[in-house]
């Protein structure tokens, strides 16, 4: 990594971050790359210089500099709460009572509150192959569904829990897009406002009409944003920042095609690597640059008074 820029070392670590997790989710093969960052008036310049064995290839793109968001309307927060970190590359979490179900890259692990800590019941292996593994736990009344790429596992969690796993799901194998036979490859859907939105496999937000029409694309989003599902903010869009390394949240609605911001940006410790709707709110999964630890986080959006 070698920064011509005026980016201090805490963005450029994160810029470093981004672009590995990219190559992660893209790459069929095991490469070195040497990636460069320059700029100029307009924006940034990114030249990667790949090596596989005695092949060698040259990328560039231009990035344009992300403007500030305008100061968002007052009354409108965003507040997280740190639910578990571990080690192991976290992919879902899911609380219900005092019971919680941690789904990572070895397979599901059940919680129990005790004394206000949280105590491993059980465990169950439904382990992903994919390197940059993609993974979603859903809970409903004493069943249990797990997606991840290629395999969807049912079953139930309790009194404990118990999985079957069939080939099939909506992650596809060997890698972690979704894909239909309606949609392009991608990272992540949503529908609000007659609009339809999908994190494609470019980097940008593509946004289709209520028929499946092309209309336009943006930039400035990362692959991870949902809809929430209900409360005050029903319908509005929390959406990973990509123009610091998807290490903030915020909250948009959809304006002609356009995203509109309405709430201030919300900081991690590092890369958001999952984010997945919830109820009442979102589920938030980062990986702090400092300890390498992946955190998750619930997050509820506060629309004032």
């Amino acid at each position: 990594m070698r920064n011509f820029t005026s980016l201090s070392p805490a963005e450029t670590a994160r810029a470093q971050a981004a672009f590995e997790r990219t190559l992660r989710r893209n790459a069929r093969n095991v490469v070195e790359v040497t990636l460069t960052i320059s700029d100029n008036i307009k924006g940034y310049l990114l030249v990667a210089e790949i090596y596989h064995g005695d092949e060698r290839a040259v990328e560039m793109t231009s990035v344009r500099r992300v403007p500030s968001p305008a100061p968002a309307p007052a009354g409108i927060t965003i507040a997280k709460k740190l639910l578990w970190e571990q080690s192991t590359p976290i992919l879902d979490v899911a609380v219900v009572a005092d019971f919680m179900f941690v789904l990572d890259t070895s397979g599901v692990s059940r919680y129990e509150r005790r004394d206000g800590t949280w105590d491993r019941v059980g465990v169950l292996q439904a382990a992903s192959s994919v390197r940059d593994p993609r993974g979603r736990l859903e809970l409903q009344g004493d069943s249990v569904t797990i997606e991840l790429p290629g395999s969807t596992c049912r079953g139930t969690w309790n009194p404990s829990v118990s999985l079957h796993c069939d080939a099939g799901g909506s992650l596809t194998a060997g890698r972690n897009t979704l894909e239909s036979d309606t949609w392009p490859a991608h990272f992540a859907y949503v529908r609000t406002n007659g609009a339809q939105l999908l994190a494609e496999m470019d980097g940008r937000t593509h946004v289709y009409d209520s028929s499946g029409k092309p209309v336009t694309a943006f930039d400035g989003w990362g692959s991870d944003f949902v809809a929430i599902e209900s409360g005050c903010a029903a319908n509005r869009i929390l959406a990973a920042s990509a123009s610091d390394s998807a290490d903030s949240i915020a909250l948009y609605d959809i304006v002609n095609n356009a995203p509109a911001g309405l709430s201030d940006r919300v900081q991690f410790s590092g890369p958001i690597t999952a984010l997945w709707p919830t109820r009442d709110g979102a589920l938030a999964v980062a990986r702090n640059i400092s300890t390498g630890r992946y955190e998750a986080y619930s997050i509820a959006v506060d629309c004032g008074r």
